[in-house]
């Protein structure tokens, strides 16, 4: 009866064609207008459709009174004072503010949420004339300046000694028409992430990220600004995904980023970041698609790349190699007696009056030249400007000019959406000193050394959150391992780069010690080498340090030294891994463990993992075998 009594005062009282509040003539006063377009919207149930909800940014809450509440942490999103939770309050209020015929300037509604007054205005046929007249200047001059046709998801790959990036990143840029004539560094990017406190060290922004200490905030640069900070700064190479949107959808996503200009979120590393956050964007204009209802726990970039590519939105993919990336193609290129002299004069620009030099082909004195200017201007990149360095830069630029040299071709690698899922489950057989046990594991995230490297950065190890947990025939159930982080960077080593390669890794784990097998908790960690013996096989050794909580010792805390060397070789089955470590307590206690470990790619989502390990300690040795399968998800 309420609907029915509704529709008959709104033909009535408004005029309106059939359920349509225009009226060409007899125009209501503003108030009573206000109030027939607030009704419609009500009798509509608007704030129930997706796209209201989506503008305001919902998710489910079950502590919420109305079941829903925002992502949104800031109170100036919002018109109605329950509309934090409320979306049919924030509709009505939404629909006041519209109206509201004082201060028609940037400020006013219209300007302020040009996507909500598009999209109220097409649900409910508003009547212009009836509407007050905003002057949104400062958003008609950033649409003209942010001319864009189309998008495309940027994704920088992994970066470890970055401790914000180790998992990756993405952001959205927009381009002009033109795109295809060259005119991306011109595009602009979209980036959300944390707004952080400069002072914080890595170790505080990682307990920050985890913990939602920042608030995360959208902004837009140029996108030759990224590339500079990605591409050329941190090293990482650039994978750019061009979505099939049109331009219409690409002009509706520019219209809700403007909304949330200076706008405040939560910020959580692993599921409300920069990933997330981008994809609520796509689905927005995209009602069919679900990428974010994917991503209930974590939101890793990887996967989310993988979202976009399965819900077919992506129209084609490029890759950018980065500056390191080229470098290291070029260094390969060369045989080494070249790259010892490119190295030398790169250091003294004399060297090109040598005999040694003189006696080079024209073809040959062009590579010694090339690769000794890639890697000046790569080191420039690296550290503050330095006179000498930017000196001899410009006299092997103007050497060069007058020889030639090859291009260098970086190999592209397998895209990331192409490898294993993150999330990883197991079961395994095994027997250590003669006692038969089952296990079972579980990894929250995201790789390590042995899986199938297809889509991942070779040497790297982020493991989050691995747990362990065995039975034994004849010792029943242990909580055998749980990893709260466990990372590795295995950087190469060569003539003309030297970074330094590293480890840390916290958790519980049983250990033996002095004739028993114990609980333990540890720190430990390491820097060392790496080298690339061929380009299959890897060489790495790690001096390390250890501190240990265990029952065992008379201190609370005991700190140990060692040594970790080991070989991994990337055959076409899969991983293979000899690893040698020894660590040596102040105690007198000592621990050695040499270990052969095999992943048997089944598939990019399947495997078998086989270790033989072999340990030594003060009063007894042991040995620990066992064969498992995988499954990644």
């Amino acid at each position: 009866m309420h609907r029915i009594f509704l529709l008959l005062s709104l033909l009535l009282l408004g005029g309106l064609s059939g359920f349509n509040v225009l009226a060409d003539t007899g125009v209501a006063s503003q108030p009573h207008y206000v109030e027939l377009v607030k009704q419609k919207a009500a009798t509509l149930r608007l704030s129930e459709e997706d796209t209201w909800r989506r503008l305001l940014h919902f998710r489910r809450d079950y502590f919420s009174a109305t079941g829903v509440s925002s992502y949104v942490d800031d109170e100036t999103y919002f018109y109605s004072d329950d509309g934090f939770f409320d979306a049919e309050s924030e509709l009505q209020a939404t629909i006041d503010a519209l109206f509201i015929e004082d201060g028609l300037d940037n400020q006013h509604a219209q300007c302020r949420f040009v996507y909500r007054f598009k999209w109220l205005t097409s649900q409910l046929k508003l009547d212009a004339a009836k509407m007050p007249a905003a002057s949104c200047t400062d958003y008609a001059e950033w649409r003209a300046q942010v001319n864009a046709h189309s998008v495309s998801l940027i994704f920088p790959a992994t970066a470890l000694n970055s401790p914000s990036s180790m998992f990756g990143h993405t952001l959205l840029r927009f381009d002009p028409k033109d795109i295809e004539g060259g005119s991306d560094w011109l595009s602009y990017a979209l980036n959300f992430g944390a707004n952080i406190n400069n002072d914080d060290n890595s170790v505080s922004f990682a307990f920050r990220g985890l913990a939602g200490g920042y608030p995360g905030v959208y902004n837009m640069m140029r996108y030759f600004e990224k590339i500079k900070e990605y591409n050329r700064m941190e090293n990482r190479d650039i994978w750019e995904y061009k979505l099939n949107y049109t331009p219409e959808e690409v002009d509706l996503i520019l219209t809700h980023v403007w909304e949330l200009k200076d706008i405040n979120f939560d910020y959580y590393f692993f599921d409300e970041n920069c990933a997330f956050r981008l994809l609520e964007l796509l689905e927005l204009v995209r009602p069919e698609v679900n990428l974010t209802e994917r991503f209930k726990l974590d939101a890793i970039p990887t996967n989310t790349v993988r979202a976009v590519v399965e819900e077919g939105l992506v129209e084609s993919t490029y890759f950018r190699p980065s500056e390191l990336a080229e470098l290291h193609a070029r260094i390969n290129s060369l045989p080494k007696s070249i790259q010892r002299l490119g190295k030398e004069l790169s250091n003294d620009i004399g060297m090109m009056d040598t005999p040694e030099f003189s006696t080079l082909s024209q073809e040959q004195k062009g590579e010694v030249v090339q690769i000794a200017y890639s890697y000046l201007r790569y080191e420039q990149l690296q550290i503050p400007r330095n006179e000498a360095m930017a000196k001899r830069s410009y006299q092997l630029l103007l050497a060069l000019n007058k020889l030639s040299s090859k291009k260098v071709v970086v190999d592209r690698p397998d895209a990331p959406e192409t490898g294993h899922k993150t999330i990883t489950a197991g079961v395994s057989l095994g027997e250590r000193n003669d006692d038969v046990f089952q296990q079972v594991n579980y990894r929250v995230t995201y790789h390590d050394l042995l899986d199938n490297e297809k889509g991942y950065l070779r040497g790297a190890q982020i493991i989050l959150f691995n747990t362990e947990v065995r039975h034994y025939n004849d010792g029943g159930l242990k909580f055998n391992r749980f990893d709260v982080v466990d990372i590795t960077s295995l950087s190469k080593r060569n003539m003309f780069l030297k970074p330094l390669s590293w480890k840390v890794q916290f958790g519980y784990e049983r250990v033996y010690s002095r004739d028993e097998e114990v609980g333990v908790f540890q720190l430990n960690g390491g820097a060392g080498h790496s080298y690339e013996l061929s380009d299959s096989v890897e060489l790495f050794g790690i001096l390390t340090g250890r501190i240990e909580h265990n029952k065992q010792f008379n201190s609370i805390i005991e700190p140990a030294i060692g040594v970790e060397a080991g070989l991994l070789y990337y055959s076409p089955i899969g991983t293979q891994k000899i690893d040698l470590s020894g660590s040596q307590f102040l105690n007198d206690d000592y621990r050695m463990r040499a270990e052969f470990a095999q992943n048997f790619n089944l598939g990019v989502d399947h495997a078998l993992r086989l270790s033989l390990a072999q340990e030594w300690h003060n009063d007894d040795d042991f040995y620990d075998i066992s064969l498992g399968y995988r499954y990644y998800f």
